[in-house]
């Protein structure tokens, strides 16, 4: 398969025919690359998009959030076959710090799949979480933290220096991660070094399968292949998600200035230094104020903060970065010139998310399936169906001209669809915006990144 080809399945109305159509053959496309990738004895890694047990909303709802298990388990299937009872497998994910592992796997049933296949063809498969770290959340505000095993193999710490990394053009701010304690996003990210401690399991894997889900995100615009390796690094500090301050500052936190935005960010910084310890003693506390003050300031409305639009200048760099190490570097964090692994990726849009995604997305019914061996153009076709100008994915414009570690040889006018209806087969630059799915962006995004019916998207380093 050409890394410039995505392979299109539609019209599956549900997950039980998407079941019916693998075991029919009938989804060969989409599953069958596999069987070729993957040769017996090796260690194959399937990597889910687990962020949360369910909507941020509305908790009973599930399936627009996460890879849906019959997708994972087609693909375990097909792997299984492929090692003909020589090898491992491991379906993997670092979830949002304060997700419930055991209810993702009570709602989803991994692990029962995981036990009934891998005794079926008669290889280990195990299901990991691979936190270090649970955390207790309250209203947004993290109560408390607790260790836990997180990956058996462990972590390794991967430095792409200040030549290689996307934070090159950058100037050191004021990082945000994923909790209050800047000075460690700052000793992770800052003018020598930008290090992202990455799950050891992944970077021992002979072969990644990257499972994301079809669906919108504040921070990047879209969720796909290439965010969903975020899932990949561990210390979630490692990984900056936006800069501190507004744009008049140098930051992409707010995307104005005004009494409000300067208020939230400065009660943000005062009382992050409390909550870095992650103790019940100083967060409930502020929970309880966050929840009375934050009506004053608008959260939970349609307020851009904390990096949730457009404007984020920050965590494209780590969600390119990420993909680079993905590829290149080594079980030790070693970089190498040549990939390290084989990749393929299937991309659950049966049932996707637009609006408030990631954790809060309406459900959209797309019926598709897609895949393909390269993350660049597998996301550049997801923006296309989902209706988005790739040019305003700052994820995917970077990724076509990746610095130090290429992600894509080609550019935008090599990316094909192949295999779906006449009006989404071809070259991405030729398709018409009306045979697109029309998702409604996040509210920070929208009027930005949405593809005007008839325009077709020309190659370029723009947005």
């Amino acid at each position: 398969m050409s890394e410039s080809t995505v392979w299109l399945h539609e019209g599956l109305s549900s997950y039980e025919q998407v079941r019916k159509g693998y075991e029919a053959g009938l989804l060969d496309d989409i599953f069958g690359p596999l069987g070729a990738l993957v040769s017996p004895g090796d260690r194959v890694v399937l990597k889910p998009n687990l962020v949360k047990e369910g909507h941020l909303l509305a908790s009973e709802e599930w399936e627009q959030v996460i890879t849906n298990p019959v997708v994972v388990e087609c693909a375990l299937r097909e792997v299984l076959k492929a090692l003909k009872g020589r090898g491992s497998v491991v379906i993997a994910d670092a979830p949002q710090a304060d997700a419930d592992w055991l209810e993702i796997m009570r709602r989803t049933g991994l692990e029962n799949v995981a036990e009934k296949w891998g005794r079926h063809y008669g290889v280990p498969v195990s299901c990991v979480d691979l936190r270090e770290e649970y955390w207790i959340a309250r209203n947004g505000v993290v109560v408390s933290a607790h260790k836990q095993f997180g990956d058996p193999l462990g972590y390794v710490s991967v430095d792409l220096g200040s030549s290689n990394s996307e934070y090159f053009d950058k100037p050191v701010k004021n990082y945000y991660g994923a909790d209050y304690d800047t000075a460690e996003t700052r000793r992770y990210h800052n003018e020598t070094s930008n290090v992202y401690v990455f799950s050891r399991t992944v970077l021992s894997a002979d072969v990644f399968i990257n499972l994301p889900k079809m669906k919108t995100h504040k921070l990047a615009g879209m969720t796909g292949s290439l965010k969903n390796i975020v899932g990949a690094c561990i210390v979630k500090n490692s990984l900056p998600h936006h800069t501190l301050g507004g744009p008049l500052e140098g930051g992409d936190q707010f995307a104005e200035e005004s009494g409000r935005t300067n208020a939230e960010g400065f009660l943000k910084k005062m009382g992050g230094k409390l909550l870095s310890y992650k103790k019940p003693f100083f967060g409930y506390p502020i929970a309880i104020a966050k929840k009375w003050i934050g009506k004053s300031l608008g959260m939970g409305g349609s307020v851009v903060r904390n990096g949730s639009w457009y404007g984020n200048d920050t965590i494209w760099r780590a969600v390119v970065d990420l993909n680079k190490v993905l590829l290149y570097a080594d079980a030790e964090g070693n970089m190498h010139k040549v990939p390290q692994r084989k990749y393929y990726a299937v991309i659950d849009g049966v049932v996707a998310g637009e609006g408030s995604g990631p954790l809060a997305p309406d459900r959209k019914e797309t019926g598709v399936l897609f895949a393909g061996n390269n993350p660049v153009a597998l996301d550049a076709a997801q923006a296309w169906l989902m209706g988005f100008d790739y040019r305003s994915i700052p994820s995917i414009v970077h990724g076509l001209e990746a610095r130090g570690y290429g992600l894509f040889s080609g550019d935008y006018r090599d990316i094909a669809l192949a295999g779906g209806s006449p009006g989404r087969t071809g070259m991405l630059a030729e398709l018409d915006a009306r045979s697109s799915f029309g998702f409604r962006p996040h509210f920070g995004w929208a009027g930005h990144v949405e593809l005007v019916p008839g325009d077709q998207p020309s190659p370029g380093r723009e947005g």
